[in-house]
């Protein structure tokens, strides 16, 4: 079993409540949890904190009938764990996402699962060496027990902030788990060219560049090699 889990909040130091801003008529969020849906997966849901500004956010998701989750603010892989341990973990796998990605690519998700699947790996990430990470793009998949290790291992704070997301930089875990790399690299595109487009959205400068990308296609269904071909 697959489920995406897309972390959200309305804090932003540089662009607060971004993720309720609009490209063409939808939220970043919902182009985040709406391009999931189409992955092959078996649920998504939205976890956010306890904060008061995200009350919203509670509101938007229960008129929407979305799966959500709430817990810490701070703690984020303790948010992931409490969402995943609902779930029948045997077996369990969980996609990780970030909600300011308007962009995540299903063909990418599905991709990586193929990647996962085919492979004896327990965690794997697309921020590999020698593919093409730019940001706005980034995607992990983890079992539970994964998952459930580092919940119930990992005490250093700034570790469980990011969650799973400095995996990539530590080797402390490599003696215990299969760690691997996915690598995408679509075709007839320049290598170097493309590591360089940044496609998350933290800054009004990045929102801004998302309008110009979603004016020229004025559609919600295009692939990120779309993207990097016009830009």
């Amino acid at each position: 079993m697959y489920i995406v889990v897309i972390q959200a909040r309305m804090g932003s130091t540089r662009l607060p409540g971004k993720i309720l801003k609009k490209l063409l008529d939808k939220e970043i969020i919902f182009w985040s949890y709406d391009r999931c849906k189409q992955a092959n997966v078996d649920d998504v849901i939205i976890a956010t904190s306890t904060n008061k500004e995200n009350d919203i956010l509670e509101e938007i998701f229960k008129s929407k009938n979305i799966n959500y989750y709430r817990g810490s603010e701070d703690d984020l892989l303790d948010r992931y764990y409490q969402v995943a341990k609902n779930f029948n973990t045997d077996g369990l796998k969980i996609i990780r996402v970030t909600s300011d990605c308007p962009f995540v690519d299903p063909t990418i998700i599905n991709d990586m699962i193929n990647f996962y699947e085919s492979n004896s790996f327990d965690y794997i990430s697309n921020h590999s060496k020698d593919g093409i990470i730019p940001e706005g793009s980034g995607l992990e998949i983890f079992n539970f027990k994964f998952l459930k290790y580092l919940w119930e291992n990992e005490l250093d704070p700034a570790f469980r902030e990011h969650a799973t997301g400095l995996i990539r930089t530590t080797e402390k875990f490599n003696d215990k788990f299969n760690i691997g790399f996915y690598s995408y690299k679509p075709e007839n595109i320049d290598i170097n060219k493309y590591k360089l487009i940044k496609t998350s959205i933290d800054t009004l400068q990045d929102y801004e560049k998302a309008v110009y990308i979603v004016n020229k296609f004025n559609k919600y269904d295009f692939l990120y090699k779309d993207i990097f071909k016009y830009l």
